[in-house]
């Protein structure tokens, strides 16, 4: 049956057919391209071809930049991430150098007005969370010039006293210290006791002005400051305010309760008062009596 199809009249004229129409083809791409048929025809059959090559170049040259510009990225953006880091580190330094002005600003007053204070500024270097009188260390010590008994203040406020010394730190008891007593006086009507606390109060932020008579005429919002007895705190520093008149439970005496201007939990630094007047002159009495004796 095969045989016969191939040698058949219909078979023979359509290969005809084809053969005619693929030297259509040639011809036609000669005429159009002016090149010979081998060349026409291969150029037709690798159009494709060229056209892919021509699309994997274009899409490797994306690929390519794409690349250095990620790279040029990551260095641009790790200049960046380094500027930002020197700009906060510059920022720290100017929030340090602000505070300690201000720190400064703070005791220029004082030292305007006392000129014989010799004043050692010091940072807080540590605190006990579990004592609950707010006893600090400061990074100053004997080396410096530091002594039991020294003042500790912030500008005009007394903070507390210098309770023990080494070498390179001390440590501070503060006003809300119950073994703390200041002998003060109230500023308006100059009516004269001593600070002390407990334990309730000192966990409120808060001591006591104790000592006053029943006919005391103390009130809220009164002022109370270091009397200078004693010679440890020089006269006229600020312990705090009066905020309640009590009776005292021990007694028949009357109990102010004060409560510190400044928070003396935030702070950061403070100044030591190594030296004033009265404190040389309690030396001298204390170097007089231990002759005597």
């Amino acid at each position: 049956y095969m045989q016969r199809l191939f040698q058949s009249k219909r078979f023979k004229a359509f290969l005809a057919i084809i053969a005619a129409l693929l030297v259509g083809v040639i011809l036609s791409l000669v005429t159009s391209s002016h090149s010979s048929p081998a060349s026409s025809l291969s150029g037709y059959v690798l159009k494709p071809v060229q056209k892919l090559s021509a699309f994997v170049s274009e899409k490797m040259l994306d690929f390519s930049l794409s690349f250095r510009s990620s790279n040029s990225y990551r260095e641009r953006i790790d200049e960046l991430e380094a500027q930002i880091a020197q700009y906060e580190k510059e920022l720290v330094d100017y929030e340090q150098t602000k505070h300690k002005l201000e720190s400064y600003q703070s005791v220029l007053g004082l030292k305007e007005e006392n000129p014989d204070y010799e004043l050692l500024p010091a940072d807080i270097i540590g605190r006990d969370s579990l004592d609950v009188f707010n006893s600090f260390m400061i990074d100053k010590g004997s080396a410096d010039g530091v002594k039991v008994n020294d003042p500790v203040v912030y500008g005009s406020y007394v903070v507390g006293v210098v309770h023990s010394v080494k070498r390179s730190y001390s440590v501070v008891w503060t006003v809300f210290n119950p073994k703390v007593n200041i002998s003060a006086y109230e500023t308006r009507t100059r009516e004269a006791g001593y600070s002390t606390t407990t334990t309730e109060l000192a966990l409120e932020g808060k001591c006591l002005f104790s000592g006053l008579d029943k006919t005391t005429n103390v009130a809220v919002g009164g002022q109370v400051c270091t009397s200078g007895l004693g010679r440890i705190y020089p006269k006229g520093l600020i312990i705090g305010k009066i905020t309640e008149i009590t009776d005292s439970t021990y007694n028949a005496s009357v109990n102010a309760v004060i409560e510190p201007v400044i928070d003396l939990t935030e702070l950061e630094d403070v100044f030591v008062i190594t030296d004033f007047d009265e404190q040389d002159i309690a030396d001298i009495d204390d170097d007089d009596t231990a002759q005597a004796d």
